[in-house]
């Protein structure tokens, strides 16, 4: 059996929140050259053609949502500072989250309920749906217990 424990923290939320801000800020810059680009362009231009360049207001507004909920998001879990026990089995493991001591919850996941695996740098992200996700700390793993842990989440060296 192996075991991991994880602190919950900032930088793990930033990491896991890392695609969804980038395509939020991308979203967000769009949006506003399609603005000012319709800004200057109704200054000098007296044409009604020229309002559609108003869709920008879409995506300048969904990208603003996403990176004020997020940055809420990372600041939420900064103060609340969960900590997530891992015990990794052949065919499961159990996660046991913590806040200040205080066993605010388990579960049992079993491998072949996993939704979908990320592997990044600093973390592995276990998905077992869209929305819920665990994270474990690669730093907080020994060389050998990562390559056993790979291998119980069927990755690849180094994914």
């Amino acid at each position: 059996m192996l075991k991991v424990s994880t602190v919950i923290d900032a930088k793990a939320q930033k990491a896991l929140s890392n695609n969804t801000m980038i395509a939020s800020i991308i979203a967000l810059v769009i949006g506003a050259l399609g603005i000012v680009a319709y800004v200057i362009l109704s200054t000098f231009i007296n044409n009604s053609y020229i309002d559609i360049l108003l869709i920008f207001c879409i995506p300048f507004t969904i990208g603003l949502i996403y990176v004020i909920t997020i940055n809420k998001n990372i600041k939420a879990v900064a103060v609340n500072q969960f900590t997530s026990e891992y015990d990794f089995d052949t065919d499961y493991f159990n996660v046991t989250s913590s806040r200040n001591g205080d066993i605010v919850g388990t579960q049992k996941v079993y491998y072949r309920d996993i939704y979908k695996i990320r592997e990044k740098d600093e973390y592995i992200f276990i998905y077992i749906n869209k929305f819920n996700v665990f994270i474990v700390k690669k730093s907080n793993i020994s060389g050998e217990d990562l390559i056993a842990l790979r291998s119980l989440l069927k990755l690849t060296d180094g994914a």
